[in-house]
């Protein structure tokens, strides 16, 4: 057979793993050490390394992971120009110098395109190189250690950026994000396709990647090579936890690995001048790249036309079907994209092994580097058996990028570049979904809930009525919400989407202190429940209740989402005008936060309103009652002087003891304290700590009244007060008061008055309340 000396060959590869202990920081692996390291085996597996090292004119470094987020932090510095530092290192010359874009099908795109290059003349012999030294950077920064990455050589180099981005403007601020927060969006739709419960579907991918860890397992080069059984990996524990719905830790790629790994390509003709063996040789026998539109854009969220196209167009460049590859490496950070590619290649990967090296989550998720990895061990198995086709699929973004590549030793006649892009025109041609911002109804078609320490943290939904589709999300801090969406299966359940200041978001089962409404079309998301809260809705008051007796009402992480969420909905309801907040029993109103719960270690992440969801709060427009039946201490005080108004019981007692156990009021008792009575009086209060009763509560104006009787009574008779007034002229009353407090002065706060009376003018209630005077009858107040 004539092979046109052209003809691009892979004819080096290299690898390399570190296991650091984390103890010798001269030992410490980098970026850059393990590039070289990888770089100097592929030379030397090349059997001629010397003479190709000067025939290299080109060096490609895949962009590593730190270098891939816009304004991440490089706590160790780092390399300003990462290609020409590499070759400079390897004592290559004159070679152009390129650092790639972001994505994990660089490797297989690089390799698609330096294989053209070499076949048009533009090049003799084109590293590619990359490395992750993620685990070495977690383990440096825990042990506090100090390492020196920022190593760099000046010179010419193309450096590709970060590409366009990934996700557009309205998937990002409805919901969509890191892959760990998008690839459940297929993952969950796949599941619904296939038609599986939850349970089910965990059992399949763990299933799936228990192969995939016997094969890691064996690879001298696996950052974890450990068999990991079915059972584990489908059940949650300490060393598998919940990473997202569907998903665990092992389910996912696993970033914290010292790995590198090279490639290098040559012609055929340079490779005889090198003197290197045929047997080293391994052709590219096709390939393809292809692009996805944004994830909302695409039609069918359980299937990938981008995998589709990328697979089919590379196989038929080689001229093999999917019968006829013996080995196989599907891009594995996620099982969707396993499953998709095995899927289109009508492969059952029961049978068929679908990776080479052990995949993203047990050999390693080497960042974008991953696939020079699957490329460099996939041409060490076809040398070992001659003649066998090997396929790779690279995947980058969120399916969003895909590159496929045919090999064998088996040699090439008359090799072309490829010239048909037609699946790229077929996607860029679809017609893609309507996506909706409005506020309406919908069915789900997919959803996640990702977790943080052991607590719902994040969740949206992606779901659709007869008009299109909308992406939305669940409010910052609202757990009841999230675990409601995380209780039971979401897919095909009605759900009410609201548009709020160009945003979507998930509103819950039910108004606040009502049960969901009856299911129609489809069964709504379950009821929200409140485990340390009792809500009531009485007209137009919410009445809230700290539902912790047994502790004295002191409030822990749980609480605080709790009542954040609360109060959310509390200021965002048109028919709740006014709240009381009361403590469970006739003990407490609320002893503070729950030191023992502190002691144990427990969550102790508050949500962004603050102590109770309260403290932080400074937006508020409604008025807040504070019922204090009991002891009100320390956070309990501080909840009380958020309020707008207070009531107690004459026999409680008030304090701010944070001193007496070296802390400080630090929800704003000290501030609202000296606002609301004074410096000097403060002062003596907070510093001594020193407990003070309802009657010297009200002198000081800590409260407005204390009753011999309950609390609760006199503070829904205050609440029934306010109900008589406007509450749009109780609201512009309190932005007024927002305004003061914010500027901390009266000339700026007065100044911002004719923007909040000009607003309160366009009110019905401000028209109701002019024409029930002028007419002298009770006016009818709407809150709108």
């Amino acid at each position: 057979m004539a092979i046109d000396p052209q003809t691009p060959i892979l004819v080096g590869v290299g690898q390399i793993v570190r296991h650091w202990d984390g103890q010798d920081i001269d030992d410490a692996p980098s970026p850059l050490g393990l590039q070289l390291a990888a770089a100097e085996r592929a030379l030397a597996d090349s059997g001629a390394g010397e003479a190709l090292r000067q025939m290299i004119d080109g060096v490609v470094v895949v962009r590593a992971n730190h270098d891939s987020i816009e304004g991440v932090r490089h706590p160790f510095g780092r390399c300003a120009n990462p290609p020409v530092t590499l070759a400079a290192g390897l004592g290559i010359g004159d070679a152009r110098c390129i650092y790639s874009v972001v994505g994990g099908d660089q490797p297989q795109a690089l390799v698609n395109e330096a294989a053209e290059a070499i076949f048009a003349g533009d090049a003799k012999a084109i590293l590619l190189a990359g490395s992750e030294a993620i685990a070495t950077m977690k383990q440096a920064l825990k042990a506090r250690l100090t390492l020196d990455w920022s190593y760099s050589v000046d010179g010419p180099w193309e450096d590709r950026g970060l590409g366009p981005s990934l996700l557009t403007d309205y998937e990002r601020v409805n919901g969509l994000g890191m892959p760990t927060q998008t690839y459940p969006a297929f993952e969950q739709a796949l599941r619904a396709r296939l038609g599986l419960d939850r349970p089910g579907y965990v059992a399949l991918m763990s299933e799936l990647w228990e192969g995939f860890s016997d094969v890691a397992a064996m690879n001298p080069y696996s950052q974890f090579p450990q068999s990991r059984s079915r059972d584990f990996l489908a059940t949650p524990g300490d060393g598998n936890y919940p990473i997202a719905e569907p998903y665990l830790k092992w389910h996912v790629a696993q970033d914290a690995v010292n790995q590198g790994a090279a490639v290098i390509l040559t012609s055929v003709g340079t490779a005889r001048q090198a003197g290197i063996d045929p047997a080293k040789w391994v052709y590219l026998h096709g390939y393809a790249a292809v692009k996805d539109r944004p994830v909302l854009e695409r039609p069918d969220l359980s299937r990938s036309r981008a995998i589709e196209a990328a697979l089919r167009d590379a196989l038929a460049m080689a001229g093999k079907t999917a019968r006829g590859i013996e080995q196989l490496d599907l891009y594995s950070c996620f099982p969707c994209v396993v499953l998709l590619a095995a899927e289109v290649l009508g492969v059952d990967w029961r049978h068929t092994p679908c990776t080479v090296t052990g995949g993203l989550p047990f050999f390693g998720g080497a960042g974008n580097n991953y696939s020079m990895h699957a490329i460099a061990t996939m041409a060490e198995r076809l040398r070992a058996s001659p003649g066998q086709f090997g396929l790779v699929l690279a995947n980058g973004g969120f399916l969003s990028k895909e590159a496929a590549g045919v090999y064998s030793t088996e040699p090439v006649e008359g090799w072309q570049p490829r010239r048909d892009d037609g699946g790229q025109r077929a996607i860029d041609n679809a017609p893609a979904p309507t996506l909706l911002a409005e506020t309406t109804d919908a069915v789900i078609d997919s959803y996640t809930v990702t977790w943080k320490k052991g607590q719902p943290s994040r969740g949206y939904v992606i779901a659709s009525n007869e008009t299109g589709r909308m992406l939305a999300r669940v409010r910052t801090g609202h757990r009841a919400t999230l675990a409601s969406l995380a209780e039971q299966d979401a897919i095909g359940r009605s759900v009410r989407i609201v548009h709020e200041k160009g945003v979507n978001f998930v509103e819950p089962a039910g108004r606040l202190g009502e049960p969901p409404p009856a299911a129609g079309r489809a069964a709504g998301l379950p009821a929200r429940r409140f485990t340390h809260v009792l809500v009531e809705r009485r007209g137009h008051v919410l009445e809230v209740t700290l539902n912790r007796p047994e502790a004295m009402n002191a409030l822990f992480s749980a609480a605080h989402f709790e009542l954040h969420e609360i109060w959310d909905d509390f200021e965002r309801d048109p028919d709740l005008w006014v709240a009381i907040v009361t403590g469970a029993g006739d003990r407490a109103f609320c002893s503070g936060n729950d030191l023992k719960v502190t002691a144990k270690g427990g969550d102790m992440s508050i949500p962004p309103s603050g102590f109770a969801g309260l403290c932080s709060r400074f937006d508020r427009t409604k008025p807040v009652i504070a019922a204090v039946n009991g002891v009100a201490m320390g956070g309990g005080l501080e909840i009380v002087l958020a309020c707008d108004l207070a009531v107690a019981t004459a026999s409680v007692r008030f304090a701010l003891p944070e001193v007496k156990v070296g802390l400080y009021a630090a929800a704003g008792g000290v501030q609202r304290l000296t606002r609301q009575i004074g410096r000097k009086a403060a002062m003596e209060l907070i510093l001594t700590g020193r407990h003070f009763g309802a009657a010297e509560a009200r002198e000081l104006g800590v409260i407005n009244d204390a009753v011999e009787g309950d609390a609760m009574d006199a503070a829904r008779a205050l609440a029934e007060r306010l109900l008589e007034n406007s509450p749009s002229a109780i609201r512009a009353s309190k932005e007024a008061l927002n305004t003061l407090e914010n500027l901390e002065s009266l000339e700026e706060a007065l100044a911002a008055n004719s923007r909040i009376f000009g607003r309160l003018m366009r009110t019905r209630d401000f028209r109701e309340g002019v024409s029930a005077f002028a007419a002298k009858r009770k006016p009818e107040w709407s809150g709108s």
